[in-house]
């Protein structure tokens, strides 16, 4: 269960990293970096609002995807299956964040959001299960 759950922080922590990265460079096109300070006045470009936007977006929802890998250690129900589920629920994540900082497709977006939340409900409710 670590391997899924250092996926989700390794991927966490590159969108990070390519936050930042998108913001230097606005920077250095000569865009305010005060905006940076109070995230008031003229918005950034398009491409660092996308990577701080999802940024933003990996502190939502996988939150419940540490909280059901953390429970399922603590009470040492991780099996085969809920294994499996994380390891699609990352792969999922992944791959939408491959879609949000690239092309950006909404619906291409909103199908693999969708996917990896009925992923992350089938972990909870599987964790349930295995301990009733």
């Amino acid at each position: 269960m670590l391997i899924p759950l250092l996926g989700q922080v390794i991927l966490t922590l590159c969108v990070g990293v390519l936050a930042r990265l998108r913001r230097d460079k606005s920077v250095k096109e000569g865009f305010n970096w005060r905006y940076f300070k109070t995230f008031e006045g003229e918005k950034p470009p398009r491409y660092v609002l996308q990577a701080d936007q999802h940024l933003v977006n990996l502190f939502e929802a996988p939150m419940l995807f540490f909280a059901v890998g953390i429970l399922a250690i603590s009470l040492d129900t991780v099996d085969t299956m809920i294994l499996i589920m994380a390891s699609i629920y990352v792969i999922s994540r992944v791959i939408h964040a491959i879609i949000s900082l690239t092309n950006n497709r909404l619906l291409w977006r909103a199908r693999v959001f969708i996917f990896s939340t009925i992923i992350l409900l089938i972990m909870w409710f599987w964790l349930i299960y295995l301990n009733f």
